[in-house]
């Protein structure tokens, strides 16, 4: 009794997930659903992982996504024979700044950026030292526990989003009244 209910289960997950799955593809054009796939990827990946999950041919995958690379919203490199793509780096930090600039108005961003910069500075004070890599370092040296280890890495991979974050809220501001400009009619943070 209990592997009917068992399989039963399984069988409604798996319909549901094949009615998203076309929901989906009814709904949205095959391009957005590569830019979708393409822009969400965390490794670089081929055309044909891309078109697996987009839902289109390899071909029309590989068509959208050399068109994405032309216009710098994916790079693409050669690997163990094969062409793949990842998410553009500067063209996310682009997506990145734009979208705090349209999420929080400039008291917001410039809150954002004091808090930002006083987690740098408590990473600092309480390691005594400059930077994640150095904290990478100290987490390799030969004297280091595991433990240790573990929470230095942690430590330096939140350090690495600070100073990302940082980035991203220093271009916003710098950028604030041009993209403010732009979007004119929009309203700005919640106030």
């Amino acid at each position: 009794m209990g592997q009917d209910s068992l399989a039963s289960t399984d069988a409604i997950t798996i319909d549901a997930e094949s009615d998203h799955v076309e929901a989906w593809k009814d709904e949205t054009d095959g391009i957005d659903r590569v830019i979708s796939v393409g822009l969400s990827i965390d490794q670089p990946r081929t055309a044909q992982y891309v078109a697996d999950e987009a839902h289109v041919s390899e071909s029309t995958a590989r068509k959208h996504l050399d068109r994405l690379v032309d216009l710098h919203v994916l790079g693409a490199v050669e690997q163990r024979g094969a062409k793949t793509y990842y998410p553009d780096s500067a063209y996310q930090h682009f997506r990145e700044v734009s979208q705090v600039v349209e999420e929080y108005d400039q008291e917001e961003i410039e809150r954002l950026t004091i808090s930002t910069k006083e987690e740098i500075e408590e990473l600092k004070e309480t390691y005594e030292l400059d930077s994640p890599e150095e904290l990478r370092s100290l987490a390799t040296a030969e004297e280091t526990t595991s433990e240790e280890t573990r929470e230095y890495f942690k430590k330096a991979s939140e350090w690495d989003q600070h100073l990302r974050m940082l980035s991203v809220a220093n271009e916003a501001l710098d950028r604030y009244s041009e993209f403010s400009e732009q979007d004119a009619g929009t309203h700005h943070g919640s106030a």
